[in-house]
């Protein structure tokens, strides 16, 4: 419970300071505010014990990867359900497919991950692209 506050705390961080390095219209100030309160209201859900709702997990989990200065998380699409994610796109290599799914997994609240992320051939050599699915769990 405490790991999970400190994560929803570290990521509402997270968010409010990438909101902060943006030079941004008003309304996008209004969508980057929006996203630091549905933060803010999942560290208070889990702080109750409550679930988090299938939007703020993925906030959550969209975070969780761009806080990752190794990770193009512009390529990486998060779907959600009921804490069961799936990523679809594209990685340079095959240790930031691995990193991807080792971050997602490591998100509270996550239970499965289905890593359908892709390595673009042109960016890295030896890889190959469309690798197997495997399905993470969280070992709590």
């Amino acid at each position: 419970m405490r790991d999970m506050r400190l994560l929803l705390a570290w990521t509402a961080v997270a968010l409010a300071l990438h909101g902060c390095g943006r030079e941004e219209e008003p309304s996008s100030d209004r969508a980057g505010q929006a996203r630091v309160d549905e933060s803010r209201q999942a560290e208070k859900a889990a702080e109750a014990g409550k679930p988090l709702s299938d939007a703020s997990l993925t906030q959550i989990v969209r975070a969780a990867l761009e806080s990752e200065s190794s990770l193009d998380a512009r390529k990486i699409d998060v779907e959600n359900r009921n804490g069961n994610v799936s990523l679809h796109g594209t990685v340079q290599s095959d240790e930031q497919r691995e990193k991807a799914g080792r971050i997602v997994a490591a998100v509270g609240g996550v239970r499965n991950v289905v890593n359908n992320l892709t390595v673009d051939p042109s960016a890295s050599t030896g890889a190959t692209a469309g690798a197997s699915a495997p399905i993470l769990q969280r070992k709590d």
